[in-house]
């Protein structure tokens, strides 16, 4: 009989302690790496401009109205829609001081793990199909790669069918590194709760875009860390979005 490996991994990962050095209390005495916010860039990369106004919303209301909803009609979105998805969902919201920046998700130390990739699967009038890199230090899309999405295409990164029927898909990545340097095991947990902060962002801010959207524990982790390029060890798949009309 296999193991059950998240009981032993949810077991191990109890003690605060466990895998990492005790945390000083007075901030001056951490190690540099510990208060400095690590983005990921593609210097030599096309950028795309986002924007950042939104519309006002009740938020109640959008509580109140949130579900999953999978009844894409392949209706393509602009870039304003994933400009907005993107900033109040993961985006930099103001400075914290020196260099660092809050974000609209909650991060266990201010460590910011997780990386976004938007794929675009309909092209619109502003925004080309292809996989792109949101750059949250600069708020812009680091394009990746422009290129059109085939139904079979998206049904070899994604595992439902009706995720053919969205505009576009959004990937979470973790990079392991900036957690568990400081807290070990128990790092890995904070992860995924971050992941699980930035998908409710992503509910709320397309409900109040009258946008559809479903999260996806159906991802083909391996097909789309060869897409996206990383290693699927240092860097891997931790989550998934669907959004469309």
């Amino acid at each position: 009989m296999e193991p059950d490996f998240s009981k032993i991994f949810h077991q191990s990962s109890k003690d605060h302690q466990k895998g990492h050095p005790p945390i000083p209390a007075d901030l001056k005495d951490w190690p540099d790496e510990w208060k400095t916010t690590y983005y990921k860039a593609y210097p030599r990369l096309p950028k795309i401009g986002l924007d950042e106004d939104p519309p006002r919303a009740d938020f109640f209301d959008l509580i109140k109205k949130r579900h999953s909803q999978r009844d894409f009609t392949r209706a393509p979105n602009s870039k304003h829609e994933l400009s907005l998805i993107l900033k109040y969902s993961c985006g930099n919201m103001g400075e914290m001081g020196g260099d660092r920046h809050r974000r609209a998700q909650a991060s266990g130390g201010g460590r910011f793990p997780i990386e976004i990739y938007p794929i675009v699967f309909r092209q619109s009038k502003d925004l080309k199909a292809g996989l792109y890199h949101y750059n949250v230090k600069d708020h812009q899309l680091d394009v990746l790669w422009d290129r059109e999405f085939s139904d079979e295409d998206i049904g070899q990164i994604f595992t439902y069918p009706w995720v053919k029927d969205a505009t576009v898909g959004i990937v979470m990545t973790a990079v392991f590194w900036r957690n568990q340097n400081k807290y070990g095991e128990r790092g890995y947990r904070y992860i995924l709760l971050e992941a699980g902060h930035i998908g409710q962002n992503i509910y709320l801010v397309s409900e109040a875009l009258g946008l559809k959207c479903c999260a996806l524990g159906g991802t083909r982790d391996e097909n789309l860390e060869q897409l996206i390029d990383i290693d699927g060890v240092t860097e891997s798949v931790v989550y998934g979005f669907a959004i469309g009309k």
